[in-house]
């Protein structure tokens, strides 16, 4: 019997294991494939020899944290309950006609070695294409949404497929020592299916009605970045406008005072009054036509907007962009957000300095589009690993979110490299997109 045990447990473990392999991409190491069958023999084994059915979740349930541990993807925590239900509907599927053309019981299966493996390898092998599609679905049309939604939703979503899973056991493990009927053995498989599909089902609306509301959300975020582009452009042309209103103005005033020869009076106007209005106007349009290479709206309206704010507060502004910019392999909304972030923590560090400076640079490496953003700054001692934590700040209370924010949007991406340092006092901030 301890035998009998022993198999059933190696045969769940290695399916499970087969599982993690589909669903998990990036692929773990071998090492770590190895940690989850051995975990799932071990809990499996007393699962079996002690018949305790509500261990199942507690087994779902730690294999999971592991999963999402060795991943470091909160979403992943979906696999393994996913897996073991796919597995448990795929098996009972294979066993119908098993039951139907030979009186095949899984009373039956269960206490024979040969049959036990025979089906435990045809449901690896219906279990795996099914598992394959799920993730190639996922990756394609969800992997976004899960990457955005919020720990609440996501356990609400785990606690309903866990839930599934103990339902599916339960449902199917009230057969295992009773005869029945091939009509009731139809009645029971197909129950579990509709079971299943019914919660899939609930699963993917939820998930369509929070995509569309990401989407929705993201198009108002759009709209805000256009709306702010808008008014920094008619603030340059009202800037333009009154330009030229005081242009007569101001000549009529030059020709007064080189009339009366009044040259040091003219000199004081000169660079009192002329000289700052041009220089201010200059430095606007300068922001403006630094930014033409860049042909993403949502970028150039965040980049304008917030380089336009530091222009305004005497903040020197170098804008460096040598190469056309038509698009970025990032969600623009993450993008936006983040170089928001960061310029929004340049013109703060900068203005509480002597000179106050911000360097922008945008550039191709390659294939690769690179950001490097750095500002003139006061060291208050606080090391980079420290900004990067949440609630640290010199700024006081309410503060300290910020940096901590755009390390939570980068660690979702796998094409980004990300780099803080500090060199000849600048603080420095290097985005890598490939």
């Amino acid at each position: 019997m301890n035998t009998l045990y022993l198999t059933a447990s190696i045969s769940m473990s290695l399916m499970m294991a087969c599982d993690i392999f589909i669903l998990a991409h990036p692929q773990l190491s071998l090492k770590k494939y190895l940690i989850f069958f051995f975990s799932f023999l071990v809990l499996f084994y007393f699962f079996i020899y002690f018949t305790l059915y509500p261990m199942l979740s507690v087994i779902l349930a730690v294999n999971s944290f592991l999963l999402v541990k060795f991943t470091k993807k909160s979403y992943s925590v979906f696999y393994i309950p996913l897996g073991y239900i796919v597995n448990c509907i795929s098996i009972n599927i294979l066993m119908f006609p098993a039951n139907l053309l030979w009186d095949l019981t899984i009373k039956e299966l269960n206490a024979d070695h040969f049959l036990m493996a025979i089906f435990d390898i045809c449901t690896i092998a219906a279990s795996c294409p099914i598992l394959y599609l799920a993730r190639r679905i996922f990756f394609r049309y969800f992997i976004d949404t899960f990457e955005k939604m919020g720990k609440k939703l996501l356990t609400l979503l785990a606690l309903t497929l866990f839930l599934c899973a103990t339902m599916l056991l339960t449902m199917a493990s009230f057969f295992d020592n009773i005869e029945i009927t091939h009509k009731e053995y139809f009645l029971m498989v197909s129950s579990l299916v509709l079971y299943f599909l019914f919660t899939i089902i609930m699963v993917f609306i939820v998930l369509h009605t929070t995509r569309k509301n990401f989407e929705a959300q993201k198009r108002m975020e759009y709209l805000e970045n256009l709306n702010d582009y808008t008014k920094n452009l008619e603030m340059v042309y009202d800037s333009l406008r009154s330009f030229k209103h005081d242009y007569i103005n101001i000549m009529a005033s030059l020709a007064a005072y080189i009339d009366e020869k009044k040259y040091e009076e003219l000199a004081a106007f000169f660079y009192g009054h002329i000289l700052p209005m041009q220089k201010n106007l200059t430095q606007k349009n300068g922001a403006l036509n630094n930014l033409l290479p860049i042909r993403i709206l949502e970028l150039k309206s965040i980049l304008y907007t917030k380089l336009l704010l530091a222009v305004n507060q005497d903040i020197e502004v170098n804008i460096d962009i040598p190469d056309e910019v038509s698009s970025i392999h990032m969600d623009p909304v993450d993008l936006t957000r983040m170089l928001g972030i960061y310029l929004d923590n340049a013109i703060e560090a900068s203005l509480e300095t002597t000179h106050p400076a911000i360097n922008f640079h945008l550039g191709k490496m390659g294939q690769d589009t690179v950001f490097i953003i750095s500002n003139t700054f006061v060291d208050k001692g606080l090391s980079i690993s420290q900004m990067h934590q949440k609630g640290v700040t010199t700024k006081g209370a309410g503060h300290g979110i910020g940096l901590y924010n755009v390390s939570g949007i980068l660690n979702r991406y796998d094409n980004i490299y990300h780099e803080t340092s500090i060199k000849d006092g600048l603080f420095i901030q290097q985005v890598q997109i490939s």
